[in-house]
């Protein structure tokens, strides 16, 4: 850890200086952009008024957040406090990485945020390693201007309607540089967790192409889908740059009318839309289009805004300072919710923000009753107990999409590759088998 230290020597006769109290750096990592400006602007108050001799270093990674993450805790110089993802907490869990909270929380604090507490996923065994406060899904988000241009009535409800709007967007419009879908496929994994893996609930009633049903992973069944998206993202119906495209370059276009269509998140887009990239024209989104209008599962939503501690921390207690002065003070999280940067899932907050007049932009921004948590698949349980040889699904999709490789004969490959992984993970007693027969994805 790192401190500032602020002595004085002795004075003259001898009297001695009262020697000031040391400055301890709390340290706090986050992947998200979109509320930079609301949280830099918090920790900068706190940093200023608070008497505990505490200051706050916060850094933003985004993109490269896990990777950051991975190398902080190889070196160990991990930070005291860091923004939960799923990744990085089933990467780093089984290695006793992460602090138990339980013994910081009061009685207020529990009876606050105790609904946040969900058993397998955050509060395992008798430990609570983090506690969050909003959700995120994914939708299709639309820009109604241009769709009253070209005459499309309502946004897309399947995967074949999004493609015939796409081309006829693009078809009408791509001479003024404006085209009918965009995707962020700069980084596979960004791209496909924003759309794929969340169609895949509705469509297939898969995670990550697991079956929680058979037990097993199953990626055949994706191929529908992945015909449907070579066609998506083909020059035909899309900007003609994806395969290199980032997601801000993107909602940048967006904002300025030149993308039809896209999917991203449900916690961000109404911030980034009012703040990083203020937008003239009027946007909406909708539920992610499916093939055909098959829907056979709900559709998961992540658990967002939690923080975990380093356990190997030495200022742990002031890291629970922080926490509770920022992160989760009730006006914050408040403040949070009015500015349009998530979606709260603690009622308290909800109620707070309603009676003060808040109402979502688009009520699909809010979880609805189709979105529903899923349990977590061998390979988010314990990255190590699924160790994949070869490209993974984030890739190899990628790669299907902007390739003619075969699709059928490439889909089971990338099944067989992680079917042995993981029967391999629960041999060598890293991973253990998850089957529910009884699973039903509509109601998980």
């Amino acid at each position: 850890m790192v401190f500032v230290l602020l002595l004085c020597g002795c004075g003259r006769g001898g009297k001695a200086v009262p020697k000031q109290e040391e400055t301890v750096i709390v340290t706090v990592w986050t992947k998200d952009r979109h509320d930079a400006v609301f949280q830099e602007e918090k920790i900068t108050e706190y940093n200023r008024t608070n008497k505990d001799h505490i200051k706050v270093e916060y850094k933003i990674f985004s993109d490269n957040y896990y990777q950051a993450m991975n190398t902080a805790f190889q070196s160990n110089h991990a930070p005291d406090l860091m923004a939960y993802t799923p990744e990085v907490f089933g990467a780093f869990f089984s290695k006793n990485y992460f602090a138990d909270i339980n013994p910081y929380m009061d009685e207020e604090f529990r009876q606050i945020f105790g609904s946040a507490r969900f058993e397998g996923i955050n509060a395992i065994g008798d430990r609570c390693y983090f506690l969050p406060t909003g959700a995120s899904t994914s939708r299709l988000y639309y820009n109604k201007d241009i769709f009253r241009r070209v005459g499309i009535q309502r946004p897309p409800e399947t995967m074949e309607e999004l493609i015939a709007d796409a081309r006829m967007i693009t078809e009408k419009l791509s001479g003024e540089g404006i085209y009918g879908f965009a995707a962020n496929m700069k980084t596979s994994k960004a791209g496909i967790e924003r759309s794929i893996l969340r169609q895949g609930n509705r469509e297939l009633g898969l995670e990550a192409g697991y079956d929680f049903q058979r037990g097993c992973y199953d990626f055949t069944a994706y191929q529908p889908l992945i015909e449907g998206w070579r066609e998506l993202l083909s020059e035909d119906c899309a900007y003609p740059n994806c395969r290199e495209l980032d997601i801000d370059p993107l909602r940048q276009m967006f904002s300025q009318g030149k993308i039809g269509m896209y999917m991203s998140y449900t916690h961000s887009e109404e911030g980034i839309y009012s703040h990083q990239f203020p937008m003239e024209a009027e946007w909406g989104c909708a539920r992610l289009p499916v093939t055909a209008g098959v829907v056979k599962g709900s559709q998961n939503y992540t658990l967002s805004n939690g923080y975990l501690f380093n356990a190997q921390s030495e200022h742990l207690e002031e890291a629970w300072k922080v926490y509770r002065a920022v992160f989760t003070d009730l006006q914050y999280l408040k403040e949070y919710q009015m500015n349009g940067l998530g979606c709260s899932i603690i009622p308290w907050i909800i109620q707070m923000a309603k009676e003060s007049g808040y109402e979502p932009k688009e009520e699909s921004l809010l979880l609805l009753e189709d979105d529903q948590m899923w349990p977590r698949t061998p390979q988010e349980l314990n990255s190590d107990a699924v160790n994949i040889k070869g490209l993974d699904w984030y890739d190899t999709m990628k790669k299907l999409i902007f390739s003619d490789a075969d699709i059928k004969e490439s889909l089971q490959d990338l099944t067989e590759r992680y079917n042995e992984a993981y029967r391999k993970g629960i041999s060598n007693n890293i991973g253990r088998e998850v089957k529910n027969e009884n699973f039903d994805p509509l109601k998980p």
